[in-house]
């Protein structure tokens, strides 16, 4: 390298190590920005607002969990939304091919069933859908060309398929296409890819509620057995 070059060699490198400062300050402004306005949603709406969620990250299994390394779980917002518990935050791991490593993130909301059911999983047919393992269950289809088109269904019983996925139910979900769901044990599982803002936490409440409220009654007699005690909404 000639004696020339060096000059213009530092130019590129104080270059660099500016546009990384900046973006790096944007970032972290973004982000207090960001949980500041969960912290105001939470107390408007009169949920608890947790910044670290230490033991969600094991909570769940499947799909995003269970993958990768530096699992996190953060920004959790918790309370109860028309009678249905629930937990909702940002989930994220990191993976790494030798030379880069990336960190993936995901919105998560759980309502809690007070019940117990087979695992039953919708995912969209999209670039989000095919990050999906599929590796438990089977394949059903429900033979509503629309909704089979954009979804995949995976579930242990094709019994609460059958009942759950009625046509209210698949509309409803073909409204918010974006989102995966998942009944799998006590909860129903709302997740995307990406992070969470208050708008959003209140889209996917009002969709999660709205479906748990096309499931059928019989469905949740045969969940919840004929004399357990229930503090899910009836």
């Amino acid at each position: 390298m000639s004696n020339s070059s060096f000059p213009s060699f530092f130019v590129v490198f104080g270059v660099l190590v500016l546009v990384i400062v900046i973006s790096g300050v944007f970032s972290a402004r973004r982000n207090r920005e960001r949980t500041q306005a969960l912290v105001s949603y939470a107390q408007a709406r009169g949920f608890l607002f947790h910044p670290d969620g230490s033991g969600l990250e094991d909570r769940f299994s499947g799909e995003p969990f269970q993958r990768g390394r530096r699992r996190r779980a953060s920004q959790v917002l918790e309370g109860t939304h028309r009678g249905w518990p629930f937990v909702a935050f940002d989930y994220s791991y990191v993976t790494s091919n030798g030379k880069s490593s990336t960190t993936h993130h995901f919105s998560v909301v759980s309502l809690h069933l007070g019940a117990h059911a087979p695992m039953l999983q919708v995912r969209p047919q999209s670039a989000f859908g095919r990050f999906f393992s599929d590796a438990f269950g089977t394949d059903y289809h429900i033979g509503f060309p629309q909704f089979d088109d954009a979804f995949h269904i995976r579930t242990d019983s094709t019994e609460l398929a059958h009942d759950v996925l009625t046509e209210g139910f698949c509309r409803r979900m073909l409204a918010s296409p974006e989102r995966a769901l998942r009944f799998q044990g006590d909860s129903l599982l709302l997740f995307r890819n990406g992070r969470h803002d208050p708008a959003e936490v209140d889209a996917v409440l009002a969709q999660g509620t709205e479906l748990l409220a096309l499931v059928p009654p019989h469905v949740w007699d045969r969940l919840r057995g004929t004399s357990g005690p229930t503090d899910a909404p009836v």
